[in-house]
C-alpha cells in the first residue's frame, strides 16, 4: 500500500479507535502531537523516523501507546521488515478490545505473513544482460546467422542473438518438459525464425494475429512434420524486444510442447494458456493482480465457466487470461508433481477438468461439493495474492474485498 494512502487509513482508523475507547477529546489523534507527527512521517515515506517517533510514544505507556504500535507496524511493513511488523501488530492485539480492530490487524498480519512467503524476485534473462549487450543484440546484419542445438535451429540476422536464443530455448524446454511431460524428453526439433520487425514477422508467420509478436505452428507435408516458432527481434522503438526473450519465446514453446502432448485430444483453452503463461521467465504480477480484482468483483468468470471457455465464447480476454494463469498456478501449487502429471493424463484421456482433478486426488466422483469448495479456496487465494502483490509494490490500496 502506498505510504500516504496507508497513513490516511491509519489516521481515520486510529481516530475511530480513540472514539470507540472513550478517549477524551484532549487525547484524540489531532491533539496527540507525537502520534500525529509519526503519521506525517509515514505519509512522507520517512519510515525510519515514523517508526522511531511511534515507538518512543508507545514505550511511554500512556493512553495512546497501543495505537502507536500500529504506526510502528506500518512503518516496518513499508520497509519490508515483515517479521518485526508482525511483532508490533501482535503487541497492539494484546490490548485490542474491538472486534473490528482485531479483524483489521489480523488482516495486516496475514498480508505480512504472505509477503514473507513470497519468493525473492528472480531476474529475467534479459535483465541479466548489460546495456551494451542489449544494444548489440538490436543490430541487424545482411546475413542470416543460424545456430543449432539438440532440439532447436535458430535463424536470425544477428549472430549473437542466435547464440543467445538457442541456449535460452533449451533452458526453457527443460522446465516446460518437467511441468508437462514429467521430466520426459521432447524428441523433436523446432525451427525458430526471428524477424526484424513486426511487418516482416507478420509477412512470414503462419496465421499470426496482427497484435502478436510471436507465434507457433505445427504443419505436415509429404509425411514430414514441421514445428516452428516465429518471433520479432525489435520493438516499435527499434530496440531489442526483451519481452520476446522473457515471455514470448517460452510461451510459444510451451504451446508447441502442449500440442504434441495432447495430440488430437482437446486441451481446455484455460489450461493451454495457463501452462504457457506459467512457462514464461517470471509470473506476470499484473495478471495476478487483475485476477484478484476480477474475482473480488461482479464480472468474474466462474470456475466452471473458465473450464469450458473457448475462443468463440470469449467475453473479456484480459480477465480470461488473468484467471487462467491464476487457477493453473494455484492448482500446480496444490498438487504434487505426480498428481499434476496424473491430472494432465486424465484430461488427455478425455475427462472433464473437474473429474481430472478429483481423480488425481483420489476424491470420489460422487463428492459434488468438491469443485465448489475448490472454487472458493482458489478465489480466496487469488484475492489474497493480488493484495500481497499490490502491498509489495506500494501501488495504491491493497483492498480487494469481495464485492459480490
Amino acid at each position: 500500500m502506498a505510504p500516504n494512502k496507508l497513513a490516511a487509513i491509519l489516521a481515520v482508523f486510529i481516530g475511530a479507535l480513540a472514539y470507540a475507547e472513550g478517549v477524551s477529546a484532549s487525547d484524540t489523534l489531532l491533539n496527540t502531537k507525537g502520534l500525529h507527527q509519526a503519521l506525517e512521517s509515514l505519509r512522507k515515506s520517512d519510515f525510519s523516523l515514523a517508526e522511531q517517533q511511534a515507538r518512543e510514544l508507545a514505550l511511554q505507556g500512556n493512553v495512546a501507546a497501543p495505537r502507536s504500535w500500529l504506526v510502528v507496524a506500518a512503518a516496518r511493513t513499508q520497509q519490508g521488515r515483515y517479521a518485526s511488523a508482525v511483532r508490533a501488530y501482535r503487541t497492539y492485539l494484546a490490548t485490542c478490545p474491538s472486534g473490528e480492530s482485531r479483524r483489521f490487524v489480523l488482516d495486516q498480519i496475514d498480508e505480512c505473513t504472505q509477503a514473507m512467503k513470497a519468493p525473492s524476485p528472480v531476474k529475467t534473462p534479459s535483465q541479466k544482460l548489460s546495456e551494451d549487450v542489449l544494444a548489440a543484440l538490436s543490430s541487424i546484419s545482411d546475413q542470416t546467422a543460424t545456430e543449432s542445438s539438440e532440439h532447436f535451429v535458430v535463424h536470425s540476422r544477428n549472430a549473437k542473438l542466435s547464440r543467445l536464443l538457442v541456449v535460452q530455448c533449451e533452458s526453457s524446454l527443460k522446465g516446460i518438459c518437467q511441468n508437462i511431460l514429467g521430466g520426459a524428453d521432447f524428441p523433436h526439433s523446432v525451427n525458430v525464425y526471428v524477424w526484424t520487425d513486426s511487418k516482416e514477422y507478420l509477412s512470414h508467420a503462419q496465421n499470426a494475429p496482427d497484435w502478436s509478436g510471436g507465434n507457433f505452428s505445427i504443419s505436415s507435408a509429404g509425411g514430414i512434420v514441421t514445428r516452428r516458432i516465429d518471433l520479432t527481434q525489435l520493438d516499435k522503438d527499434g530496440k531489442l524486444a526483451t519481452v520476446m526473450i522473457d515471455r514470448i519465446l517460452p510461451h510459444e514453446l510451451c504451446h508447441v510442447v502442449s500440442r504434441e502432448y495432447f495430440g488430437d485430444a482437446p486441451c481446455p483453452l484455460f489450461l493451454d494458456e495457463g501452462l504457457a503463461m506459467m512457462s514464461e521467465s517470471s509470473i506476470d504480477g499484473d495478471r495476478m493482480v487483475l485476477a484478484g480484482s476480477v474475482l473480488a468483483g461482479k464480472q468474474k468468470i466462474s470456475l466452471d465457466g473458465l473450464f469450458t471457455r473457448n475462443r468463440d465464447s470469449m467475453e473479456s480476454v484480459d480477465a480470461f487470461y488473468a484467471e487462467s494463469l491464476s487457477f493453473t498456478e494455484f492448482l500446480r501449487g496444490k498438487l504434487s508433481e505426480r498428481q499434476f502429471k496424473d491430472f494432465l493424463e486424465n484430461v488427455k484421456s478425455g475427462c472433464t477438468v473437474g473429474d481430472a482433478i478429483q481423480r488425481a486426488l483420489y476424491v470420489s466422483q460422487d463428492d459434488e461439493a468438491f469443485i465448489p469448495q475448490l472454487s472458493v479456496a482458489w478465489e480466496d487465494h487469488a484475492i489474497r495474492q493480488g493484495q500481497v502483490i499490490r502491498a509489495l509494490r506500494g501501488d495504491g490500496s491493497s483492498d480487494l474485498s469481495r464485492n459480490n
